[in-house]
């Protein structure tokens, strides 16, 4: 019995899924090449400033 190049293909290259999506098409590729916008990353920065200011003031109620 004689695999089609095909299958043989498509077996080596089964791993190549991410959450059920095919890494390999065109689509997926752009998704994760996407370079994040300037109001993406400044929204990130200001949770991360706000989340250690809320820290540091829960600590110091809790010290002082």
């Amino acid at each position: 019995m004689s695999v089609s190049e095909k299958e043989m293909e498509e077996s080596r290259y089964n791993w190549l899924y991410f959450h059920g999506k095919d890494v390999r098409n065109k689509k997926f590729q752009k998704n994760i090449n996407k370079k994040p916008t300037l109001t993406y990353a400044i929204l990130i920065n200001i949770a991360i400033i706000l989340g250690c200011i809320s820290i540091i003031w829960i600590l110091a109620n809790q010290v002082g």
